[in-house]
């Protein structure tokens, strides 16, 4: 159980050094993921897992690389990998599908999202704000956007934000659980996004993180995992103590945070809030059609998903 941090520009990952937990299930794979809700989703697996901060940055360069058995990655971010890099990875399932949500700050006069109002989005080139020009983007809004999801918290809290010398107030705030409920705001949230993009496409999923498999990884190995996986998903999203009791047996709260991004109270908060996590198991060659609408209809990626981008 590692966690890796970029130390220099040459993206070079330094684990620190730790063991396995006898108490939770072996592993000899090793998976490297973000933290936050896909980390959440190897709870099971935290005995070869490494987690990053900066996915970016210090995960998506291991495509190119030999480091790692699975990679649960940004579903666009991995699948650019294979297609414009022929990294030597084949897209297994999707686990997690939109943890995003529409949260109202309290100072909309009328209370209904229209034209002039201030909205914050993150990641605004990223899954995140394709997934919210999608929704909202004709509505007439002001949009600001920050970074990444952490830099919500401090609105979600003030309901404004600074730019430059402007204090702008705002309307409605788009961030993500588990950071929604952990600062206690799910009854502000207005709209889930992964509800209202399930309503406008009839029913069809945000394509949010995805698990990539080593094609060095033997067959068994593969189809072990993922069969693992499946029931994981299952059992976490039919009761969040399936995780809680993982988490607790890995470590107190400091080290769940260092490992997930995030404690056991708030991953149940997000989980028991109608699985704010977007937690879920999809085999990715069983919906090929409804990844390539949200890859390339929604994020606009312009990608040639043939079958041997999948596992």
């Amino acid at each position: 159980m590692k966690k890796l941090t970029l130390l220099i520009p040459t993206i070079a990952l330094v684990a620190s050094c730790g063991g396995t937990n006898p108490s939770l299930r072996q592993t000899d794979l090793r998976i490297i993921s973000p933290t936050g809700a896909p980390a959440v989703s190897m709870y099971n697996f935290v005995n070869g897992l490494h987690t990053v901060l900066k996915p970016a940055a210090e995960l998506l360069p291991e495509f190119g690389k030999d480091n790692f058995d699975i990679i649960v990655a940004p579903a666009k971010g991995g699948l650019t990998k294979i297609v414009k890099a022929n990294a030597n990875y084949q897209m297994a399932a999707v686990v997690t599908f939109g943890n995003f949500a529409l949260v109202s700050t309290g100072k909309d006069d009328n209370n209904t999202l229209d034209t002039g109002d201030n909205v914050l989005i993150f990641q605004k080139e990223d899954i995140p704000g394709s997934v919210f020009e999608y929704l909202y983007g004709d509505l007439g809004l002001n949009v600001y956007d920050v970074a990444d999801v952490s830099a919500t918290a401090g609105p979600l809290n003030t309901g404004s934000i600074t730019i430059g010398s402007e204090t702008i107030e705002l309307d409605y705030v788009f961030s993500a659980y588990p950071l929604i409920s952990n600062l206690k705001k799910t009854s502000q949230v207005v709209e889930k996004a992964s509800d209202a993009f399930a309503e406008k496409t009839d029913g069809k999923r945000i394509i949010q993180a995805a698990v990539f498999i080593n094609k060095n990884l033997s067959k068994e190995k593969a189809d072990n995992f993922l069969s693992l996986l499946e029931q994981d998903m299952t059992s976490a999203v039919s009761d969040p103590n399936n995780i809680v009791s993982t988490f607790n047996l890995f470590g107190g709260e400091s080290e769940q945070k260092n490992m997930f991004g995030v404690a056991a109270s708030a991953v149940y908060d997000a989980m028991s809030d109608r699985n704010g996590l977007g937690l879920g198991y999809q085999r990715a060659k069983d919906a090929k059609d409804e990844i390539n609408y949200f890859i390339n209809d929604i994020m606009k990626s312009g990608l040639e998903l043939d079958e041997k981008v999948y596992y």
